[in-house]
């Protein structure tokens, strides 16, 4: 009995005797099949430059042995494990057995990618299979593409000579990549050191516009900036000049020599005056944080402490 979708019709006769009629119905039903995967060849060996992968599987029925005809199978030549399947094939050949329940596969490396032995570009290689067979015994189905595990493949071991190069060229790029990610991390740190002086300036300027006292507002981000400076080591903890702060912003943003005077100005009055800073007051001070927060965006770097603080 073939496998597959089977229609069977039940017929009851009529009994005149007993009254009763005939009828006949018809049930669907599917008919499966055990079967066994024999692999040829049932491991792989991978040879230095090798570009082609090829082998087969006769699909057979448990108990007689009989070849499977058009059975479908799917080989899948994967980087890592079969349960990976999805994420890491590379290729992959889907087909039927033919009459005597044989299915091939192969699998190249053509001209422009590197032979299959190059384990750093295509990864350790392993070669996986599955069924979407509806006829099937699903136990056969599931061993297949969850418990066979694949066919594993031996990789023909290199001369170390041969490593020397690769060896060279991986140092380089250890190097190489050590340079950048320190460049990156410095260059991280220089921005942030950027951001945080943008976001006193950016903050005194919300409250002035939101209408906070402009005295108050000007002298708390006076000393937020004393302590950024400090930190960076651009001011000592001992400072007591304005002669001394003024160095530290000169030093720690190269920013105009007008956005310094008017920030400059709107510190001084607002820490040594005693009279009412009003609205006039507030618009300046407003004026010379757009000013400096403009020349902030431009800047693409923030140089480091200089070896020099000038003494009190």
């Amino acid at each position: 009995m073939p496998p597959g979708p089977l229609t069977l019709t039940i017929r009851v006769e009529p009994d005149g005797s007993r009254y009763l009629n005939g009828d006949s119905i018809e049930v669907e039903v599917m008919i499966l099949i055990s079967v066994v995967f024999d692999f040829e060849p049932d491991s792989l060996f991978l040879a230095e430059g090798q570009r082609l992968l090829e082998g087969s599987v006769n699909v057979s029925e448990l108990y007689t042995r009989q070849p499977v005809p058009d059975f479908p199978l799917s080989a899948y030549l994967v980087n890592s494990t079969c349960d990976n399947r999805d994420s890491s094939t590379h290729f992959s050949r889907v087909g039927l057995t033919d009459q005597y329940g044989e299915f091939t596969y192969q699998f190249e490396s053509v001209i422009g990618l590197p032979s299959f032995h190059n384990d750093s570009f295509w990864g350790e290689l392993r070669v996986c299979f599955s069924t979407d067979s509806d006829f099937v015994d699903p136990i056969n189905k599931t061993w297949l593409a969850n418990f066979h595990g694949g066919l594993d493949i031996e990789y023909e071991q290199q001369d170390p000579q041969s490593f020397q190069p690769a060896m060279y060229a991986l140092v380089a790029l250890i190097v190489l990549g050590l340079v950048a990610g320190a460049l990156v991390l410095v260059r991280r740190r220089k921005q942030a050191a950027i951001d945080e002086f943008a976001g006193v300036f950016s903050y005194t300027a919300e409250l002035l516009a939101a209408g906070d006292e402009v005295r108050e507002a000007i002298f708390n981000c006076y000393e937020s900036l004393c302590r950024i400076l400090m930190r960076r080591g651009f001011l000592r903890r001992d400072f007591e000049t304005v002669r001394e702060f003024e160095l530290a912003i000169r030093n720690a943003l190269p920013i105009s020599e007008q956005a310094l005077v008017a920030l400059d100005r709107i510190f001084e009055e607002a820490r040594y005056s005693s009279h009412v800073l009003g609205e006039p007051h507030r618009q300046n001070a407003q004026m010379a944080l757009s000013t400096v927060l403009q020349e902030i965006d431009e800047l693409q770097d923030i140089p480091e402490r200089d070896s020099f603080l000038t003494e009190a």
